[in-house]
């Protein structure tokens, strides 16, 4: 657990990854993939889920109508739905043959 902590940079501890998602959600997200190895199981677990939800509060409320808002939604819901493949385990185990 130490050691774990000593290899995540400071932003994507806990509290700077809450300010960071509340300003940035988008952006906060895509640091969670990013640092996806470096990150424990239940830090991915809540830094993602959180992420993921501000990210919709920024879709859905702060940006304007338009073709960039449809764009940047799609692309939202497909990394969604790929995090979410790989958590459940649909990606091939082991690495690579």
């Amino acid at each position: 657990m130490g050691k774990n902590k000593d290899e995540i940079p400071y932003y994507m501890r806990n509290v700077p990854f809450f300010f960071l998602t509340a300003l940035l959600a988008p952006v906060a997200e895509l640091l969670v993939l990013i640092h996806w190895e470096k990150l424990s199981m239940q830090m991915r677990n809540n830094h993602l889920t959180f992420s993921i939800l501000m990210t919709m509060l920024y879709i859905s409320k702060i940006l304007p109508d338009g073709l960039f808002k449809i764009i940047f939604a799609v692309f939202t819901w497909t990394l969604i739905l790929f995090v979410t493949y790989i958590y459940f385990g649909g990606g091939r185990k082991g690495g690579k043959p």
